[in-house]
């Protein structure tokens, strides 16, 4: 029996809750009725038996015409839901919708064929069911406006994707967002003591890392440089993954594709959770969440969402440090019109765990002695980092007629990031100590900034057999970069007995930073058409401005690089009356590159194209989604950096082919599956260097797999007892061919956890991640030892 603590029913009242349900609703004021959160344990079945359960469990009366309902199936129901969210889950995928009378009375109702519906904007009937930009009420996503800016099925978009939902990150638990990404196919991320300063991915072998432009929050950009501190996945509500070249409807992007992360926004039904966290290296945590409607007709509501860590690491010098905090605030002027704020400020203090050249790793058969897994190669007094990151925005949207919806959103952000690191030279002191490492300082301060914003007009129309929604609009993003960089030589360290405290003297009179100014523009155009609702063919075509200006601090030179150029897209889709998607096609990508080369010289932009052929299968009455394609991808004019320099360099073409396969599914039940596998073939074809033509892309194995188990215990007679596990596998990589010994040895990673309801209020759990303390490598220009084994107990809270 699961009820809340504002409402109680007892045994004989549950018995007749059917025929009492009025006497129940007179007894209870109409307001606590509206706001309560139940604990719903439901399994997929008839529709009747699922609205029977709703209606017990809620004390609401529901009324509606069985002949409606007979032969209809509902999905499963878990999770804590207001007994209209639990109902507008039941109806998803029937052409019945729920009907909210002026007294608050619930009905079921045919679904009129000329309602407007208005699942993201409609205050009184929908607004809790899934849609692109909410909540999804499940590890399985059915919809995304990723790709298309358009409230759009998943098997309609004929381009991979991959979405994480709340209920799967919740599932698993992680403090990154490198890490959230983990078990995503195509996708490489660095270990985790990397991303305390800053998460960095790899994308069907390339580099999509902040410093791209091609991490996005809430569909605009969100960051400058791989160096202002990774997003905070408690403040998400979805990650969503685009695979493949994608600049039609964002602009400047890197080839291997974006990552589009959703803020969690302002809900009707009341949300309040208080999470308490202790782990290993005397890791402490506290995290909340809050939501809720601030007025009896629901026209305005909020969300603050906020989280405190104080840890260490495995490192005695690396802390592990953050305050994060996002108030939202979302007004419903009226049934058409809606406004969210949302804001978000967030400090990390930690330190950047000092890059390794791979011939001194352990992992290495060169001579000589090697950098221990365990050591610290920095100086402990000298090596931090301390940086804010701060957002402020708005989402507006607005229904114009019944067919023509407008949406313009902005947000300007502001990081602040001083920073000290140690590198370590190849090269070992000639003479009596051979041990003694050549070392080099780094010293640091970052001010980035950046005003973005996205307008768009949406045009439905609809005529004999077609259908089309029409997409138009134009976004702007203006950043500045101002990085004030000295280096030098830092005092040698003997690897075989490391002594600290030997600090680097900073010199500030050279400076090796540059302060950019850039301003990039575009509009876009988008036709999604479909054909006797089977054929879906997507087009769309782009035209972008780019200007960067730059001045180097070094010399006070200045360089001005403008680019424009057009891209395109083309898609086509075929829908099976049983699930099945098949799809291909064509995509373009543009990045301009800011800055200068070693000799002064300006870069060119970064393009992109992709062929891609692929399938999902998504039936409309399981929670279930396969996904499969193969693909070529290839691009120009790649900007790498220069591994202990302060200059990047260009080189010639890329390309990466593969295939790739990602399950997710609620098997039954008790049974929740994520399983992923990626072959990844991405060598570099052409560069200045001949050297390089023909070899791997560092950093990316031909194969990669991932699989994650959720378990319910309910057969056992344990039903509040759920146990997760899973593992990642990662093939061999490459480093540069310069190296002797390039290969870096395949590894895997097993991650746990368990979770104990104790009622419908409190939870505990325990994760791990890395539980067999497997020891790892990671290069990518330089290389990084990944993390070793993280355990961390919660006690959470929700009411």
């Amino acid at each position: 029996m699961y009820r809340t603590h504002r409402f109680s029913l007892t045994p004989l009242a549950l018995a007749l809750a059917l025929s009492a349900l009025p006497v129940c609703a007179a007894l209870a004021s109409e307001a606590d009725a509206q706001q309560q959160q139940l604990a719903f344990d439901l399994p997929a079945g008839p529709l009747d038996a699922t609205l029977t359960a709703i209606a017990r469990y809620s004390g609401r009366s529901i009324s509606y015409d069985a002949a409606l309902t007979r032969g209809l199936d509902a999905p499963a129901l878990r999770g804590q839901f207001s007994p209209k969210q639990a109902l507008h889950q039941a109806l998803q995928g029937t052409a019945l919708q729920l009907n909210v009378a002026a007294s608050g009375a619930l009905s079921i109702e045919p679904r009129a064929t000329d309602a407007l519906h208005l699942a993201d904007i409609n205050v009184s009937a929908q607004a809790f069911e899934q849609d692109a930009w909410g909540p999804a009420y499940s590890k399985v996503a059915r919809r995304s406006a990723t790709m298309s800016k358009t409230d759009t099925p998943l098997v309609e978009i004929p381009q991979s994707i991959s979405v994480i939902t709340r209920e799967e990150m919740l599932s698993r638990q992680h403090d990154s967002l490198a890490d959230v990404l983990g078990y995503t196919a195509g996708v490489v991320t660095q270990p985790n003591g990397y991303s305390r300063v800053a998460d960095d991915y790899r994308l069907r072998g390339f580099d999509i890392g902040p410093r791209t432009g091609s991490v996005l929050r809430d569909g605009m950009k969100m960051q400058s440089t791989q160096f202002e501190g990774g997003q905070e996945p408690y403040g998400l509500e979805r990650v969503e993954v685009l695979k493949g070249a994608s600049s039609v409807l964002y602009g400047q992007l890197a080839p291997g594709g974006l990552i589009n992360t959703i803020s969690k926004r302002p809900t009707l039904a009341p949300l309040h959770e208080l999470n308490l966290e202790y782990g290993n290296h005397q890791r402490r945590q506290i995290s909340t969440d809050h939501s809720g409607a601030l007025d009896e007709e629901g026209r305005f509501s909020y969300r603050l969402t906020a989280l405190v860590r104080d840890s260490g690491t495995q490192f005695d010098a690396i802390d592990d440090d953050k305050q994060y905090i996002a108030p939202a605030l979302t007004w419903q002027m009226d049934d058409d019109t809606r406004l969210t704020l949302l804001a978000s400020h967030q400090r990390t203090q930690t330190t950047l765990t000092p890059p390794i050249r791979y011939n001194l790793t352990t992992f290495s058969d060169t001579p000589g002695y090697k950098v221990p897994y365990d050591l610290f190669p920095g100086e402990p007094d000298y090596d931090d980092y301390d940086g804010t990151l701060q957002t402020f925005g708005y989402l507006f949207e607005r229904r114009l007629s019944d067919n023509l919806q407008l949406r313009h959103a902005a947000r300007y952000f502001e990081s602040r990031s001083d920073y000290d690191y140690i590198t370590l030279n190849n090269s070992r002191v000639t003479g009596a100590n051979l041990n003694n490492l050549t070392r080099s300082y780094n010293s640091r301060e970052d001010i980035s900034t950046g005003w973005t914003s996205d307008s768009n007009l949406t045009l439905d129309l609809a005529h004999g057999n077609w259908q089309h929604t029409l997409l138009g609009g134009i976004d702007y993003y203006r950043k500045t970069y101002d990085s004030h960089r000295h280096s030098g030589s830092a005092p040698t360290l003997d690897l075989a007995n490391p002594v600290y405290g030997n600090l680097p003297t900073v010199n500030t009179a050279v400076d090796s930073g540059s302060d950019l100014h850039s301003t990039q523009m575009g509009i876009y155009l988008q036709e999604q058409a479909k054909f006797d609702e089977r054929w879906v063919v997507m087009l769309g075509v782009r035209q972008d401005w780019a200007e960067n200006n730059t001045r180097s601090y070094r010399d006070g030179s200045r360089s001005t690089v403008s680019d424009s150029k057009t891209t395109g897209r083309v898609g086509l889709v075929y829908l099976t009356d049983n699930g099945w998607a098949p799809y291909i096609s064509y995509s373009q990508s543009f990045l301009p590159s800011a800055g200068t080369d070693s000799s002064g010289a300006t870069f060119e932009p970064t393009e992109g194209e992709q062929y891609e052929i692929g399938v999902r299968y998504q039936p409309a009455d399981r929670e279930l989604l396969i996904s499969a394609a193969v693909y070529q991808l290839t691009q120009r004019n790649v900007l790498t950096s220069i591994p202990g320099s302060d200059f990047d360099e260009q080189t010639g073409k890329e390309r990466s082919t593969g295939f790739e396969l990602e399950t997710k599914a609620q098997l039954s039940e008790n049974l929740g599956l994520n399983a992923t596998y990626a072959y990844t073939d991405a060598h570099v074809i052409s560069d200045n260097d001949k050297t390089l033509e023909g070899s791997r892309i560092e950093g990316t194995p031909y194969h990669s797999a991932a699989l994650w188990l959720d378990y319910r215990l309910a057969l056992l007679g344990l039903p509040n007892l759920s146990v997760g596990a899973g593992a990642r596998y990662n093939g061999t990589t490459h480093t540069v061919p310069s190296i002797s010994d390039r290969k870096i040895p395949a590894y895997t990673l097993f991650d746990a956890r368990i979770t104990y309801r104790v009622d419908e209020n409190w939870q505990v759990s325990a994760r791990a991640q890395n539980l067999g303390n497997e020891r790892y490598l990671y290069c990518a220009n330089s290389c990084r030892y990944g993390d070793e084994r993280s355990l961390v107990g919660a006690v959470s809270y929700n009411w």
